[in-house]
């Protein structure tokens, strides 16, 4: 199984060696928390993130 990476400009979760979020590539094994986003318009968490895509994030990224 895939390690999950974390984007440390977006914080989206991955397994790619490039965030499919916004193209960066410094990516950190280091994170911790989870939320997803299942429809980004309507919840109050994702606004308070900035979270404007549907996805799995990292809270806290190292």
């Amino acid at each position: 199984m895939a390690k999950e990476l974390a984007c440390r400009k977006c914080k989206t979760l991955t397994t790619e060696k490039v965030c499919p979020n916004c193209g960066s590539t410094e990516l950190s094994e280091e994170w911790s928390g989870l939320v997803i986003i299942i429809n980004p318009e309507k919840s109050q968490v994702a606004r308070t993130l900035g979270i404007t895509k549907q996805g799995r994030y990292a809270l806290k990224v190292g």
